[in-house]
């Protein structure tokens, strides 16, 4: 096997809960302003966090923003005037979300063997570099894949996954493989590109990471069983 690439949020620490508590104290908050509860979701997911995504990228520092936005565009479509009070309690919502996000379990144990055994390397994405860096110091991350061997993108893509790959020494092909959550972001780029890939299905997930994949690929439940799929010979 010549390359591994791993994810991070939601592969190997617990990331998702982060946003989504927080999303749904929006979604309840705004309820109690008087919006619908399906439209409220829609503008928050499909227009406004959309936009934002393209101007601040992946991480916690759209959250605010985003929250304090829907309401602001969910008063402008019901032609009602914004409460500038309203808009800012709206943007409290999201305080915290910076946090990092704890190891999910036995996942940091799962990449100290997937490293000692075969060439990994981190592959992630966020439009702050050296936030989400400090996120991967803070839980040790760095102490089993050394910062050579990470990369950090604004966004996974079919091209972005083969600039990496060859920035580890690989092409991709079927000894290239990418574990990760998000079948849009980790798992179709890949296979587009010629890789392999595993799917770490834990959960319903952020609505943005779900997708048709691409062609069927091996599933786990957990980056630990992904591992041992890996070294036992996939």
């Amino acid at each position: 096997m010549d390359l591994v690439l791993v994810d991070f949020d939601d592969t190997l620490v617990d990331t998702g809960p982060r946003f989504s508590k927080r999303r749904s104290r929006l979604f309840r908050f705004l309820e109690d302003q008087g919006f619908n509860r399906q439209e409220i979701e829609r503008v928050h997911h499909e227009v406004v966090d959309s936009e934002l995504l393209g101007l601040l990228g992946f991480g916690p520092f759209r959250l605010g923003p985003s929250f304090r936005d829907t309401y602001v565009r969910l008063c402008v479509f019901d032609g009602r005037t914004p409460d500038l009070a309203v808009a800012r309690r709206a943007e409290e919502l999201a305080r915290g979300v910076e946090q990092a996000s704890p190891p999910l379990p036995g996942a940091l144990e799962a990449l100290e063997r997937l490293a000692g055994e075969l060439p990994t390397a981190i592959y992630t994405q966020s439009g702050f570099p050296e936030y989400q860096l400090q996120c991967m110091a803070s839980v040790g991350l760095l102490e089993i894949v050394p910062r050579a061997r990470i990369r950090v993108t604004p966004e996974k893509t079919t091209a972005a996954f083969r600039r990496v790959a060859g920035e580890m020494g690989a092409r991709p092909g079927p000894d290239v493989w990418m574990v990760g959550n998000s079948v849009r972001s980790d798992v179709n780029p890949a296979l587009a590109a010629g890789a392999r890939a595993i799917w770490v299905n834990a959960g319903e997930g952020w609505h943005h990471d779900r997708a048709e994949l691409l062609r069927p690929t091996p599933t786990t439940s957990t980056f630990a069983e992904a591992v041992d799929r890996l070294l036992d010979g996939p």
